[in-house]
């Protein structure tokens, strides 16, 4: 784009021929965008790109400038840019922030506001002020963003007097002086990393602003320009601020972060930094990523972004703390002694001699037991001591693996009581992990495509650690109680965290990453010296992780044969609490939405049935038969001491005898059910919602006539609610009467508690059940993040006994799941006696209890065939 064309543009520009004019400025634009998208596919670099459209925009807005002022007014005023424009590293769609500067601007406003009307009227989104020297003083006092500014301004055109006025501005020490700038920045930075739960693994990161993102590169710049005074990261290895090798990781990490946003624009064609799932999948496309299934072609184009901003993280973390010390360095430094090799400088741990980790490699090890065992006095590492360790990565090879002190360090490091987490993630963060376990480094930066994994496996992994540390102390007792009074039980924490760390080593690999992941800690058990047992129960956890989770939410605990099947998978006691606390932690760190107090009551209920079988002084019932009698004795016991006989509730209780309702709920939760249809049984349709949570979710229950579109249309008013369906079991009974008690959440997986919220539901609910049986569709836009995956049904049929059997669907979580499958239900003749919903991120596995109409077995191959084709057509209309 040439001279030439901006001249022909500002010289049509005339009140008479003014929109024909802004086309053409327009179209300047659009065709200089374009031309740089075709440099870009011929191998021009990003930076370049942007350097070369900051360039274009500083002539176009130079001519703009000169056509609205005046010449007076350019004689008084300057134009600067600031932000990334002033940086020169304009993206194809980002604001233009200007400043407009000089003294006595205000008979200047009207050609001022011209000025940016027209840049605005060309298709530019403005960020502006306009200031004198003071206003831009006071501004800059105020607001650390506003004196940030400061720092990137660069002169465009106007009056040269004013580039050092600006300059003096920025150069008074006595606004925003180095300390109070560095604190200031550093606190920014924690808000916004906070804001993106202080990780830099995202699912749908943001590329500017995320942990390890653009704006951590700029921070170390904005700080360094105020303390050194730099103009570019290249000055600061001249201040000694960073080496050579840490310039050339900083200078890869930002172009490949600006390519990456380069591309987000140009795919989106507005200002874009969010790495959607959506965005992923094309982006990987365009970058000519072919594997047989999208998700892998964007867990490889992930991977490498996962893996820069971990190192922009590794660098930021590194510079921030030598700008603390180079900065709040006090006139006498406080030394701490503690062995021969280290000492604490003003609390943090710093090595005495440079050549410490070349000399005794084994140090690399023993710095972290020292943070471990020293966690409540020690601050950090000094950033001199990071680099030393960070450069001698190299000395962690086979022989450093396979000495014996090194691998009892590494142990002793799990054996901590305090301190583990804090070690274990600067060990990750410095690239100390990777190294003495290549197997970790394997699954670094490595993104599973799915909304249920919020992160990477390896911060996954660290946060799985931390969780289960969590568990051990006091502090946080209140968050799992159980899980706290269990692992105080335990006769060797280590391996419960060991477990944490290879539950997933093996992901990302062809076959099943619980097998392969056990022979992984097998291996490692054995080399080292590990105790066959401790070895044998590490690899037991690892390869059993998933159970526990799958038990618990797809399995009916009501059935004794399912927990006397459970227990026989633990064989004891202490391997169901190991397994317990793996789960729970396992969950947990899934991502933030993941546990709520449904599931905590799921795992609970099977923790403490399995604890009761294995403990052989505990007469279980065997049987479904027997487990209701006990049952309807206890539930008879209860309703008595409060003062109810047998004869009020004996005909509901006969009704449903032939169900498994008395075996499938506790002597408690039948007493309190029988009570609530007692209360409410002059209604044709009881309808009870109870007050407080049950069982971790809100519970309703219902008692009416027997309908075929009963389930569809109860989960049908749920889902317009926008109320999720966690389980539902369905009873009918000898007198065409159906008794159902569904447990659901909120949007927000939390049980409902407001009284006006729980009114309107019973209220939807009895209106629409009193109406026919037939229900007009309904439809819910599906949610854009679920759009962004194309999840295959899986239907399977599994006979039970004569009278029952298990349906499972795998599917997408699309909206109204449950009322669609209803529908093929009743368009099948089928009848359904029990649900369990399990919601993993964008997909669901729900498993289905059901008969003929009849109470027989589904096991006619032509009639699943047919259901199948039902369900099918009717999930995915």
């Amino acid at each position: 784009m040439n001279s030439t064309e901006i001249k022909n543009f500002i010289n049509a520009l005339s009140p008479d021929n003014y929109n024909p004019a802004l086309k053409l400025g327009r179209g300047l634009i659009v065709d200089f965008t374009n031309q740089q998208y075709e440099q870009y596919d011929q191998g021009t670099k990003v930076h370049q790109l942007l350097t070369n459209r900051s360039d274009f925009t500083d002539q176009l807005l130079t001519q703009l400038w000169q056509y609205c002022l005046s010449d007076k007014a350019q004689q008084q005023l300057s134009l600067f840019a600031v932000g990334g424009y002033g940086r020169k590293e304009l993206q194809p769609y980002s604001d233009i922030d200007i400043l407009i500067f000089g003294e006595g601007y205000e008979p200047f406003a009207e050609e001022i506001a011209n000025f940016i009307r027209l840049l605005w009227d060309i298709g530019y989104e403005v960020g502006h002020a306009v200031r004198n020297s003071q206003q831009t003083i006071d501004a800059a006092k105020d607001d650390v963003a506003t004196a940030t500014n400061l720092v990137e301004s660069r002169f465009i055109t106007g009056a040269e007097k004013n580039k050092e006025l600006l300059d003096n501005v920025w150069d008074e020490k006595q606004l925003w002086p180095s300390a109070t700038f560095f604190q200031a920045k550093l606190e920014e930075q924690i808000k916004r990393h906070e804001r993106y739960q202080d990780t830099t693994y995202q699912l749908e990161p943001n590329v500017k602003e995320s942990p390890g993102g653009l704006r951590d590169i700029h921070n170390i710049f904005w700080i360094a320009k105020r303390h050194y005074g730099a103009n570019s990261i290249q000055e600061l290895v001249e201040h000694n601020f960073i080496n050579q090798q840490e310039f050339e990781e900083i200078v890869d990490a930002y172009n490949y972060l600006n390519e990456v946003r380069f591309t987000l624009h140009r795919y989106k064609k507005r200002s874009e930094d969010r790495l959607l799932l959506e965005y992923q999948q094309i982006l990987a496309e365009q970058k000519g990523l072919k594997f047989e299934y999208i998700t892998e072609a964007v867990e490889a184009y992930m991977k490498p972004y996962y893996q820069k901003v971990q190192t922009v993280a590794k660098l930021n973390e590194i510079l921030i703390q030598y700008f603390n010390e180079q900065i709040f360095t006090s006139e006498q430094d406080i030394i701490t002694d503690i062995n021969p090799r280290f000492h604490l400088v003003n609390n943090y741990l710093d090595c005495k001699k440079d050549k410490l980790f070349e000399k005794n490699p084994t140090a690399l090890l023993e710095i972290f037991l020292i943070l471990s065992s020293q966690i409540d006095t020690i601050k950090g590492i000094r950033s001199r001591t990071i680099r030393l360790i960070r450069n001698n990565l190299h000395l962690i090879n086979q022989q450093f693996r396979a000495d014996a002190i090194n691998k009892a360090l590494f142990i002793e490091i799990f054996r901590q009581p305090k301190g583990v987490n804090a070690s274990l993630k600067r060990m990750h963060s410095y690239g100390i992990l990777g190294a003495y376990l290549p197997v970790f480094e394997k699954i670094s930066g490595l993104m599973q495509f799915n909304i249920f994994h919020a992160y990477t496996v390896d911060e996954h992994t660290l946060l799985v650690i931390r969780n289960l540390r969590r568990f051990f102390i006091d502090e946080f007792a209140f968050e799992s109680p159980t899980a706290h009074q269990i692992a105080s039980t335990l006769p060797k924490p280590e391996i419960l965290l060991l477990a944490g760390l290879f539950h997933d080593i093996a992901k990302g690999r062809d076959g099943a990453h619980e097998k392969l992941g056990a022979i992984d800690a097998q291996q490692f058990g054995t080399q080292h010296n590990l105790s066959k047992n401790d070895t044998e129960l590490l690899s037991w956890l690892v390869l059993a992780h998933l159970d526990f989770s799958y038990y618990a939410q797809k399995k009916d605990l009501s059935d004794p044969k399912v927990i006397t099947e459970f227990a026989k998978k633990m064989a004891s006691q202490e391997r169901l609490d190991y397994l317990y606390l793996l789960t729970v932690a396992d969950v947990i760190s899934t991502s933030p939405d993941t546990w709520n107090e449904w599931i905590n009551h799921l795992f609970l209920q099977l923790y403490n049935l399995t604890s009761q079988a294995l403990d052989v002084s505990i007469d279980l019932p065997k049987s479904r038969t027997k487990q209701a009698l006990k049952n309807k004795e206890g539930a008879m016991e209860q309703l008595n001491n409060q003062g109810i006989a047998p004869a009020e509730y004996q005909t509901l209780w006969q009704e449903f005898n032939n169900t498994d309702f008395f075996s499938q709920h506790n002597h408690h939760e039948i007493a309190r059910i029988t009570k609530t249809l007692l209360q409410d049984s002059e209604h044709k349709i009881i309808t009870s919602i109870a007050k407080k949570p049950q069982r971790g979710a809100t519970e309703l229950i219902l008692l009416m006539e027997d309908r075929d579109y009963l389930f569809a249309q109860i989960t049908k008013q749920l889902d317009r609610l926008q109320l999720n369906v966690m389980e539902a079991k369905i009873y009918t009974g000898n007198k065409n009467k159906t008794l159902v008690i569904v447990h659901f959440l909120d949007q927000n997986n939390q049980a409902v508690t407001e009284q006006d919220t729980i009114k309107e539901i019973k209220t939807t609910l009895q209106h629409q059940l009193s109406l026919s049986d037939e229900i007009t569709n309904y439809k819910q836009k599906e949610p854009r993040i679920l759009r962004a995956f194309d999840t295959q049904t899986e239907i399977k049929f599994t006979e039970i006994n004569q009278q029952r059997t298990e349906l499972t669907i795998n599917t997408k979580d699309i909206p109204g799941l449950l009322a669609k499958i209803g529908e093929a239900l009743k368009e099948s003749e089928i009848r359904l006696h029990d649900a369990k919903i399990n919601t993993v991120g964008e997909k669901v596995e729900d498993v289905f209890i059901i008969s003929t109409v009849n109470n027989k077995a589904l096991t006619n191959k032509q009639a699943q065939k047919e259901f199948t084709i039902n369900l099918l057509n009717s999930i995915e209309k």
